[in-house]
């Protein structure tokens, strides 16, 4: 449909609206008003003649609006096309799939070549270490054979130390190689006899209390419990903590605190850093020690440990190991 045409259609088709939009205005008049009343008061018109008049030209523009549409034009034509642009759409669509069903069967390819050399170098491989292994067999065989040959021979050197005296230097040669390998026992036992034995205590009951000395105590603090009588580690354990308190050389919470440290200070192993971070972690005596697990133990004093090593109060490497604070568990369960 050319631009001409379809501009004819619009305009007979708004003529048509109009004339559509007239016949309902008078048709509504004849419902109304009657039949013999004037349309229009500019001029003298009936409402049956003004209804008619509508109709008829309703009717015209529509018919107009139908020839200018079809005139000269068959179904065939459109139908044509409309089956021809589906064709060529059609053709499209089977071209660009059978493009893609090619380059997938492409990568299909391409996927299947990879795989086959990849089979290809694990078959190498595989080959590689069967030859590998056959050696290794072949080796292990080689070495029992002659240990085997070595076992025979050892047997009838013992078979002719037992029946002459001739062997009998051999058997002194053995004898003496024997007791080098018991006297190379004796100081293995004695190596494990040393990492297995318990290490001695930081301080012991009987200890006097100058060995608190430094970290522990000051000197004037230790000068003024000697004057009221407390002379050794067992008398500051001994007395309670307002008994120390008395002694105006601390408060009753650092005596609390210090008879804490000393019980934990007898464990063997524990040094005076380690009993602090125990005492941070919850421990306060060697029976609390005692009750501990290890793993949930040593979760606490890593973090406390973590923290002061921040605050440069020890060092790194001063951190006790796992190992270090099972034993003191164990030694605390023992002694």
């Amino acid at each position: 449909m050319t631009s001409k045409k379809a501009l004819a259609v619009w305009i007979l088709i708004i003529f048509a609206f109009l004339a559509i939009l007239g016949t309902l205005h008078g048709w509504i008049l004849w419902q109304v008003e009657g039949v013999n009343v004037v349309a229009f008061s500019s001029f003298s018109l009936e409402v049956t003649t003004y209804f008619i008049a509508a109709l008829t030209t309703t009717f015209f523009f529509i018919g107009a609006v139908c020839y200018v549409v079809f005139r000269g034009e068959s179904l065939d034509l459109p139908l044509y096309q409309l089956s021809k642009d589906f064709e060529e759409q059609l053709d499209v669509k089977c071209e660009e799939i059978k493009t893609s069903t090619e380059e997938a069967l492409a990568k299909l390819g391409l996927r299947e070549f990879q795989l086959k050399e990849s089979m290809k170098v694990l078959q190498k491989k595989f080959g590689e270490l069967d030859n590998k292994l056959k050696e290794s067999m072949e080796t292990h065989e080689k070495i029992l054979k002659a240990t085997q040959k070595k076992l025979l021979k050892m047997g009838h050197k013992i078979s002719k130390i037992q029946t002459t005296q001739k062997e009998l230097p051999k058997l002194r040669k053995k004898l003496q190689a024997i007791e080098i390998v018991e006297k190379n026992l004796k100081s293995i036992k004695e190596i494990i006899a040393k990492f297995d034995s318990i290490p001695e205590p930081y301080i012991t009951s009987t200890n006097e209390i100058r060995v608190l000395e430094g970290k522990i105590l000051k000197p004037g603090t230790i000068r003024q419990l000697k004057l009221n009588g407390i002379k050794k580690i067992e008398d500051l354990l001994l007395k309670s903590p307002l008994e120390i308190a008395l002694t105006k050389t601390m408060t009753e919470g650092e005596a609390k605190s210090l008879q804490s440290i000393m019980q934990l200070l007898m464990i063997p192993g524990v040094h005076h850093e380690d009993a602090v971070l125990l005492l941070k972690s919850g421990v306060n005596s060697k029976q609390e020690l005692a009750l501990q697990d290890t793993f949930s133990l040593g979760a606490r004093v890593a973090k406390t440990a973590e923290l002061y090593v921040k605050e440069g109060k020890i060092k790194e490497e001063e951190k006790p190991t796992l190992e270090e604070i099972a034993s003191w568990i164990r030694l605390a369960k023992t002694q």
